[in-house]
């Protein structure tokens, strides 16, 4: 029972007084404003995907429709080949 004792005391002065948490650098980190912005807005005009001559694609295939076109818009605001 000593022993149990012995080991719970260091464990409790390790958690309490040696491992401090430093907030600080993650406050200051989060909290800093950018110093410029991640993207500079849309290169050019986006156009939209074309229907199938049908006018509606299947549902299977509405996915990646809408993921290509989204890529796409991204590979036009990014510039080439940025990502």
């Amino acid at each position: 029972m000593k022993y149990v004792f012995l080991v719970a005391t260091v464990a409790a002065l390790y958690f309490f007084l040696v491992k401090k948490p430093s907030v600080a650098p993650v406050v200051s980190m989060v909290t800093q404003q950018e110093a410029a912005p991640l993207t500079s807005g849309p290169r050019g005009d986006a156009t939209p995907a074309a229907a199938t001559p049908s006018g509606q694609s299947n549902f299977l295939k509405r996915p990646i429709d809408r993921t290509n076109e989204v890529l796409n818009q991204v590979k036009q605001r990014n510039g080439n080949g940025e990502f």
